[in-house]
């Protein structure tokens, strides 16, 4: 399992594989890599990556209060220590936050953004409320959260047992402050800095989280896709579509 060296020479997990346009995806708190596991398929034709950011999965704990932006320079890192120059980022929920700032912050070095799930800020109650919930199950039973999310993800009960077992090893103090700092994060009047293709995806049942699909109308080039039957854990849960969905947006998109 390859790793680099993070800040006090800590050592950071990913996975790389499959050739082509690197496209590197990036996990909610807590749940690291193996979230994306039916993204594996897409090694076919990209090249995909898959880190753990520090704290969470495999990574060792950097900061126990890591912030948006200092994930957002974790992957810039992981970008030198691969000397790539640039990369397709993928942010699936709140990810999806670290891939904006990413791509806000670092522009040169993306040619494409993808958000299964995405928002530019906590802007309804219900999400806010998933927040909560989920701050404060970290803090009295990580373990039960990490059980709870593995099967909200996967019927497959060797992915499930593969995931669960990958959260039970994120450290819950960087678990929180994750979830914490995201709920305080707020990236919608930069949006319009985002020139760089976008495609935002949706399960048509999640009406709580596909409320923010507003913000994104600002955006130089921005494409929105509703996967139907479904609810927020579209790459786990509607794999086929989501994958299909990406491929084609990178297709049109000539991000090849």
């Amino acid at each position: 399992m390859p790793y680099y060296t993070g800040q006090g020479g800590k050592q950071l997990f990913y996975d790389d594989m499959g050739n082509g346009e690197a496209i590197i995806f990036i996990h909610p708190p807590g749940m690291g890599r193996k979230v994306f596991r039916q993204q594996h398929e897409l090694a076919k034709h990209y090249r995909v990556i898959f880190p753990d950011l520090s704290g969470n999965g495999d990574s060792e704990v950097i900061s126990k209060a890591p912030d948006i932006s200092f994930y957002a320079r974790e992957v810039r890192q992981l970008l030198d220590h691969l000397k790539l120059q640039k990369t397709v980022i993928v942010g699936y929920s709140c990810g999806g936050m670290v891939a904006q700032e990413f791509a806000l912050t670092f522009p040169d070095r993306v040619n494409g953004v993808v958000l299964a799930g995405g928002f530019p800020k906590v802007d309804t109650g219900g999400l806010r409320l998933e927040f909560l919930a989920g701050m404060e199950w970290v803090r009295k039973s990580p373990e039960t959260l990490a059980k709870l999310l593995s099967h909200s993800h996967f019927r497959d009960p060797e992915i499930k047992r593969e995931l669960n077992e990958h959260m039970a090893k994120s450290d819950p103090e960087a678990w929180y402050e994750f979830y914490n700092r995201a709920l305080h994060f707020d990236c919608s009047r930069r949006l319009k800095q985002l020139t760089v293709p976008l495609l935002v995806l949706y399960g048509n049942k999640e009406f709580w989280i596909n409320y923010h699909a507003k913000y994104y109308n600002q955006c130089h080039d921005a494409t929105l896709a509703i996967i139907e039957c479904a609810y927020h854990q579209t790459p786990a849960t509607h794999w086929p579509i989501f994958n299909e969905t990406v491929r084609d947006f990178l297709q049109k998109k000539q991000i090849v």
